[in-house]
C-alpha cells in the first residue's frame, strides 16, 4: 500500500543499503555507504530527461548553499535511473556541486516504496510551486540544456513512468524523513526537505543567474505519462534532426 510519508523500516533500509548505485566514474558503490558515516538528503528524480525534475533540480541549484550543508554535517546526493554516462552532462547543466549516482535497476526506488505511477487523478494534480514551464515550455528547456551541455541522446535516460521522492537519511540504518512522489510534478519543497534534516538557514548569500530562463507565459503544466512517451520520442527526433544539420553544415552540404 502507498504511504506518502512513512519511514522506511529497519528492513527496508537494509535491503536498500545493500543494492548497489553507480558513480560518475562508473564505480559502483554500495548505496548505505552514501548515509553510513553521516545524515544524507537523499533526492531521487524521476529519469534524467524529465523537464519537471530538471525544474526542480534548478530550485535545489538557485536556494541551497553547498558551504551551509557543508557547515551543518549534511550531505545531499541525487539518485536517478539509466546510465551513469548521462551523469556528468547532466550536472553540468545546473552547475551542481552534488554527487549524482544512478540506480539502473531502479531497486532501491522499489524497496523505499517509491511508484511507477501517478496515486493522483489528473483532476487532483496541482502545480508545485518548483514547476517553471508549460509542456512545451519544458521540451524546449530539456533539448536547449542536452544541446549547450552534449548530453549522449543515446544513452538510456530512464524508465519515463518512474517516480521519486526525497528522503534524509543516516547515520546509518536510521531515517528521519521520507516523502514520495504521488504524481509527476510533486517533489517535496527543497526547503521543507532540508528543514527535516535539521538544517534552516539554506539560503544562498548570492543566488546564481539561471543558465535557462522561464517560459515567458509563466505557464505550468502537468506532464502525463501518455504524452511524456510523446514527447520524448519528438525530443530524440529533433535533436536528430538538429545534429544532422549541423554535420551538414560541417561538409558544406
Amino acid at each position: 500500500v502507498f504511504d506518502e510519508n512513512a519511514l522506511p523500516t529497519k528492513r527496508q533500509l537494509l535491503d536498500a543499503a545493500s543494492c548497489v548505485v553507480v558513480a560518475e566514474n562508473g564505480i559502483r558503490v554500495p548505496f548505505g555507504d552514501l548515509f553510513r558515516d553521516q545524515k544524507t538528503v537523499v533526492i531521487f528524480i524521476r529519469h534524467f530527461w524529465c523537464p519537471l525534475c530538471q525544474d526542480y533540480m534548478f530550485s535545489i541549484a538557485n536556494t541551497v548553499d553547498p558551504q551551509v550543508l557543508k557547515q551543518s554535517g549534511i550531505n545531499l546526493v541525487i539518485i536517478s535511473n539509466g546510465s551513469f554516462n548521462m551523469i556528468k552532462s547532466y550536472r553540468q547543466i545546473f552547475r551542481t556541486p552534488y554527487a549524482v549516482y544512478t540506480d539502473p535497476s531502479s531497486r532501491i526506488y522499489s524497496i523505499l516504496g517509491m511508484t511507477m505511477k501517478s496515486v493522483e487523478s489528473k483532476a487532483e494534480q496541482r502545480r508545485s510551486s518548483y514547476v517553471r514551464h508549460s509542456r512545451a515550455g519544458g521540451i524546449a528547456m530539456v533539448i536547449a540544456n542536452a544541446l549547450r551541455v552534449g548530453m549522449p541522446v543515446w544513452e538510456k535516460a530512464g524508465n519515463v513512468t518512474q517516480l521519486g521522492g526525497e528522503f534524509v537519511l543516516g547515520p546509518g540504518m536510521t531515517a528521519s524523513y521520507a516523502h514520495r512522489m504521488r504524481s509527476r510534478s510533486s517533489h517535496a519543497p527543497i526547503v521543507r526537505v532540508l528543514t527535516a534534516a535539521g538544517v534552516h538557514v539554506y539560503l544562498r548569500s548570492e543566488k546564481p543567474k539561471p543558465v535557462v530562463s522561464s517560459d515567458p507565459a509563466g505557464r505550468a503544466s502537468i506532464v502525463l505519462e501518455a504524452d511524456e512517451e510523446q514527447w520524448m520520442e519528438e525530443r530524440r527526433q529533433s535533436l536528430a534532426r538538429i545534429r544532422e544539420r549541423k554535420q551538414a553544415r560541417r561538409l558544406g552540404v
